[in-house]
């Protein structure tokens, strides 16, 4: 359902899942309640998404960075837009191989955290697994918090280069 959203991965092939501790009969992990996202619906569904250019210019006008038809939230600013595809985007925009929209940023840092938690024994079932992805999924795509600004190059190094 939701959680297994896989947006196109410019990058490598996917790897093969790993062991997983959910769904053990002595599975005693957390039973997460959906608050923010809508059981059923992925969090991406339950807002609206058009395409932008992210340009930034230096104080001679220069342009620093550029990245054209980049996939963000409408209600996100212009500011964000900019900063989050500048900054945290993976690949290279030489190459064509990078990211170009938000749902992939997101899901590639969710859908990590989420597999550690799963593969580390945290939920009490894959339906809790599932349940606290579409949460913090739908927490970061309507910016509450810094999760993006803490984690995604970190998971992204993790991620496509170990």
């Amino acid at each position: 359902m939701s959680y297994n959203f896989e947006p196109q991965n410019p990058f490598r092939a996917e790897k093969s899942p790993g062991k997983t501790s959910v769904d053990t009969a002595e599975s005693k992990g957390l039973r997460i309640e959906q608050v923010f996202s809508t059981p059923g619906v992925h969090p991406f569904e339950q807002i609206e998404w058009e395409r932008r250019s992210a340009k930034i210019t230096g104080d001679d006008g220069q342009v620093i960075f550029q990245q054209d038809d980049i996939e963000v939230p409408v209600s996100w600013s212009q500011l964000a837009a900019k900063v989050v595809a500048s900054k945290y985007f993976y690949g290279d925009l030489e190459t064509g191989q990078r990211e170009h929209s938000v749902k992939q940023l997101v899901h590639r840092v969710c859908k990590t955290i989420a597999d550690r938690g799963k593969k580390d024994g945290y939920f009490a079932t894959e339906q809790d697994a599932e349940a606290f992805y579409n949460e913090l999924t739908w927490l970061c795509v309507n910016q509450y918090g810094r999760l993006i600004r803490r984690c995604g190059s970190m998971w992204a190094f993790t991620m496509f280069m170990a």
